[in-house]
């Protein structure tokens, strides 16, 4: 709705520059920017801190700390903008005009990483609206810098002159686009990962999930209260008190995050009990670092604190092998591994965990081998008559060419020509 909105008063009416200030005053503090002005020093050093910070998921709290340094890097400006040092020194303008488009790619970033989710993340795809509209920017950012050049008026500024207002405001709108479809993202990948647990899910956990639902509301607020800033510009109904609530949210995040991040130990960790606090016979037995793959070693700091002991992780993968053998749950192309994990009577994370460390593969990877090997054995039978389609759906995948990519990846074969070579060693 916001957006239409916008769409329909910018081809109303002609959109002027924005000024909130009279461009004759000089440049003054007053309690609110002096306010915002410690908030972005603020946030300098928790951001420092945090990129620093040793404990926790180290991914995470540097992507965070970025995040914080964005809020900051956007609050100084806007701190010179309403205090009037932005129209004396020219210079500071135009540097976070094209931020906002990396604010939804990066909040979306941090929750994949804080969850330790394994993604291929294509930056230069999600970073190519940033790079486009800081490259439109560049002209009026040196234009500035040196003293408004002729050549830079001649050959930028004049030939685009009866276009650069509307070019401005369609970037504006990509961004407030851009900001809520990653909202919209981040909220379908939160409600995922609320759906992965089950009632066995340990406090590490759910903790875990919380702090995921708080960044993602806050990320919501945020990007609405943009949104509909730039609607007020639009209508030019804009405020100053209106433009400092923008601020004002930006300095709850930063003192939010400078007291929650530091605790994030609490916070992150899927544990109850960390190794130093289990009995000797409960753990893994240590091995020198030097004969353990890298592989292995990643899966060692990222479990190191679990408190499922090597007891129960042994138990627990039994339990799995027989679930497997004897009920092929497998065969259900919906089965999802909180099913799994329901059935064993452990959380996700532990099933995981006893996936990873014990069987050494992922789930899907473990599911996909059993499907794999049943449908080799369909295949290979000269009584069985059934399609290659009909084999698919026996093993527990829904559709053909599902089946067919991941058949040939494990074999090397099309389960056709695995079935032919089978069938022709059989009949001699």
């Amino acid at each position: 709705m916001f957006l239409f909105v916008t769409f329909v008063l910018l081809t109303s009416y002609r959109l002027k520059h924005l000024s909130l200030l009279p461009m004759h005053l000089e440049p003054s503090f007053d309690t609110w920017t002096v306010l915002f002005l410690l908030a972005a020093l603020h946030g300098f050093v928790v951001a420092y801190l945090l990129n620093k910070k040793s404990s926790g998921i180290i991914g995470a709290n540097k992507m965070l700390a970025l995040i914080i340094l964005l809020f900051s890097v956007s609050m100084l400006y806007y701190v010179a903008f309403w205090t009037n040092y932005a129209n004396k020194y020219t210079w500071l303008n135009h540097w976070v005009d094209s931020v906002p488009f990396l604010y939804g790619p990066f909040m979306f970033y941090y929750l994949l990483r804080f969850n330790e989710q394994p993604t291929k993340w294509r930056w230069n795809w999600h970073l190519m609206p940033f790079y486009i509209f800081t490259a439109f920017k560049l002209p009026f950012i040196l234009r500035e810098i040196l003293g408004k050049p002729a050549w830079l008026k001649n050959y930028f500024f004049l030939p685009m002159s009866e276009n650069l207002t509307a070019i401005i405001y369609s970037f504006i709108i990509l961004q407030c686009i851009s900001m809520l479809i990653y909202g919209a993202f981040i909220f379908r990948y939160v409600f995922q990962e609320k759906n992965k647990l089950n009632r066995f899910a340990v406090e590490g956990e759910r903790s875990k999930l919380k702090w995921l639902q708080q960044m993602a509301v806050f990320y919501f607020i945020f990007s609405l209260a943009l949104t509909s800033y730039w609607v007020l510009v639009f209508t030019q109904l804009l405020k100053i008190e209106y433009d400092y609530g923008i601020s004002v949210i930006m300095t709850v995040f930063i003192y939010w995050v400078g007291y929650k991040g530091f605790h994030q130990p609490a916070v992150v960790n899927e544990i109850i009990a960390a190794p130093e606090q289990m009995e000797p016979e409960q753990r893994i037995p240590d091995k020198p670092m030097n004969v353990i793959s890298p592989l292995k070693k990643e899966l060692i700091k990222k479990y190191y604190k679990s408190s499922l002991t090597a007891l129960d992780a042994e138990s627990g993968k039994q339990r799995l092998l027989n679930l497997m053998d004897e009920e092929m749950v497998w065969q259900n192309d919906n089965l999802k591994m909180q099913d799994v994990a329901t059935k064993l009577e452990l959380s996700t994370h532990h099933l995981s965990q006893i996936l990873n460390e014990l069987c050494g593969q992922t789930w899907a990877d473990f599911i996909t081998t059993y499907r794999i090997e049943h449908a080799k054995k369909l295949l290979a039978d000269e009584n069985y008559n059934g399609k290659v389609l009909a084999v698919a759906f026996d093993c527990g995948f829904n559709n053909k060419s599902t089946f067919n990519t991941a058949f040939k990846k494990h074999t090397g074969l099309s389960p056709s020509v695995f079935r032919e070579q089978h069938l022709r060693r059989q009949t001699g």
